[in-house]
């Protein structure tokens, strides 16, 4: 639906949409540690669940028909779209891009506030300051993504994206040796950075993908992404028996050097 506007604020749109997205990333970790300590770890579950369910089925009663109609009403104008020749090139790399983009970002999130615990000496284990911390670290970096939305509906893309990844990539290299102040100041800059990168990717497929594909191209992305991600707690449980953090962040910056690697080959225009 977003992509539907006008191309030249599609970054913008698509950025401001993924705000709201990992705004609710910030607030499920002080909400979570509150219900944890108000009515048990269970209710951290059940809540946002049911939560969930209900807006689903207010959304089935209220929108369906609704949707339903403006569905049929487009496809009925439906034009055959001008087809950029490069789509399915794009759809390819940003197909790979989505594989290290959706471990990384499920990697930093789950390690944040136990990498917070371990090297913050001053907090020690209070579970609602790290709670706090997290949510003003995702904060921070969730209000990035603005900024990259406005900057790539200015200037080409490509070079922004492996600007990005490359220091992405410098950043997670910090983490590793930072601790206390500078572990703050590092992973911001390492969560802002893996936020950025998810309105660039989808900017690029809304751009260039034809009109009576999106849908589909948009959701096959999205399965690769999600099973990627799926693959970064186990990662992290295997990992952090070894050396902590350390061999994680080492094996997250080589990914990031390969998505720089791989944004490359975008077509220049």
């Amino acid at each position: 639906m977003l992509a539907e506007g006008k191309p030249e604020t599609m970054g913008r749109r698509l950025a401001f949409n993924g705000v709201w997205g990992n705004l609710g990333v910030a607030f499920s970790t002080i909400v979570a540690a509150g219900l944890a300590n108000l009515l048990g770890w269970q209710a951290a579950f059940y809540i946002p669940g049911l939560i969930s369910f209900a807006i689903g089925v207010i959304w089935l009663v209220f929108k369906s028909k609704h949707t339903k109609s403006v569905l049929i009403e487009n496809s009925q104008h439906i034009k055959s779209p001008k087809r950029n020749p490069d789509w399915l090139i794009i759809f390819k790399i940003i197909a790979c891009s989505s594989i290290i983009i959706g471990f990384m970002f499920n990697a930093v999130i789950v390690s944040l506030p136990k990498l917070l615990d371990n090297r913050l000496n001053t907090i020690g284990e209070n579970v609602n300051l790290i709670g706090y911390l997290a949510f003003g670290i995702y904060i921070f970096a969730a209000c990035a993504q603005l900024t990259v939305g406005h900057l790539i509906d200015r200037f080409r893309v490509k070079p922004i994206f492996i600007t990005i990844s490359i220091l992405l990539s410098c950043s997670m290299v910090l983490v590793i040796f930072s601790t206390d102040i500078f572990l703050i100041i590092s992973i911001s800059c390492m969560m802002a950075l893996v936020y950025a990168t998810l309105p660039i990717s989808d900017t690029l497929l809304a751009r260039n993908i034809p009109q009576h594909l999106r849908s589909r191209i948009f959701a096959l992305i999205y399965i690769i992404s999600f099973s990627a991600s799926a693959l970064a707690v186990p990662t992290i449980a295997i990992l952090h028996l070894r050396d902590g953090f350390t061999t994680l962040f080492i094996t997250l910056s080589i990914l990031a050097f390969v998505l720089a690697l791989i944004i490359t080959k975008l077509p220049v225009k």
